[in-house]
């Protein structure tokens, strides 16, 4: 563990006094050097000890109380820090649609390296399991905004646009189109494309937005998808004809929970390394 018990003085005094400026005053130093110190804590001790909307994490304030211990070696703080971390086990489920799966290969990977212990089970579906049934802990959805018995955070703006192959792009109004097919042809992306994409056109319908972006890609056809999905594909370029019809669509990425569910260690914990991962 490569923090002294001097680091410890930072957090205890947030602790104490209630705030990274009351902390500050204290030891004498900017809140910038309080939120620095701690977050080195952080790193170190492999889990959060202060979030800057709520205050000290139950964890926080074990590690705060051990360094007003003074007969508490760094070993033991240590030692207690890896028993909390061991403490992170269990399942938690995770539900989103197709088109974000891509991005989850990241953290998730981060996640099951430094928490071997924890397990999570991702749900890939447009219907999805239930956050409010609690059928799932954590969802990774596109709303234009969430509902209110949900908590969480807004984590990206998704635009879409209508992309394809440079061979498809070169002639784009007799191109023929990938689309969505039942049930996701009745979704608000179907109806655009119902409303934009001449029937006899269409070359393909498929519910699943992974395939439609290979298909798009294979040169299928032209298709609506979002920007994003695009970024890490050079093969695709965007027909921006299209670009203000397409406008009207974007909503956001969100990242959300019950709340009943928004205390558990492990919610907040997965949900902080997605929303790390998926925001850089």
């Amino acid at each position: 563990m490569r923090s002294s018990l001097d680091d410890l003085r930072y957090l205890e005094a947030v602790d104490r006094l209630g705030s990274a400026s009351a902390a500050g005053r204290d030891l004498g130093v900017a809140p910038s050097t309080v939120y620095r110190r701690i977050a080195t804590l952080e790193r170190d001790v492999g889990f959060a000890c202060l979030a800057r909307t709520r205050g000290i994490t139950p964890a926080g304030r074990e590690l705060a109380a051990l360094a007003r211990t003074t007969t508490v070696t760094l070993a033991e703080i240590a030692r207690r820090a890896r028993a909390h971390r061991d403490e992170l086990t269990g399942t938690i489920t995770l539900t989103t649609i197709d088109g974000f799966a891509p991005m989850l290969v990241r953290p998730i990977a981060a996640l099951a390296t430094t928490y071997p212990q924890l397990r999570v089970d991702v749900h890939v579906s447009d219907s999805g399991l239930s956050l409010r049934r609690q059928e799932a802990d954590i969802g990774l959805a596109l709303l234009a905004s969430p509902p209110p018995v949900l908590v969480g955070r807004r984590l990206f703006p998704v635009p879409f646009g209508v992309f394809g192959t440079r061979a498809v792009t070169a002639d784009p109004e007799r191109a023929r189109w990938v689309v969505l097919g039942a049930p996701s042809h009745t979704s608000w992306l179907g109806r655009w494309e119902r409303a934009h994409v001449p029937r006899e056109r269409i070359a393909l319908a498929t519910p699943s937005r992974r395939l439609l972006v290979d298909l798009i890609g294979a040169g299928v056809g032209l298709g609506l998808m979002a920007t994003r999905l695009a970024v890490d594909r050079p093969d695709l370029i965007e027909v921006r004809s299209y670009r203000a019809a397409a406008a009207p669509l974007t909503v956001s990425a969100w990242l959300l929970t019950h709340p009943d569910r928004r205390k558990d260690a492990r919610v907040q914990l997965v949900m902080k390394e997605l929303a790390r991962h998926l925001t850089s």
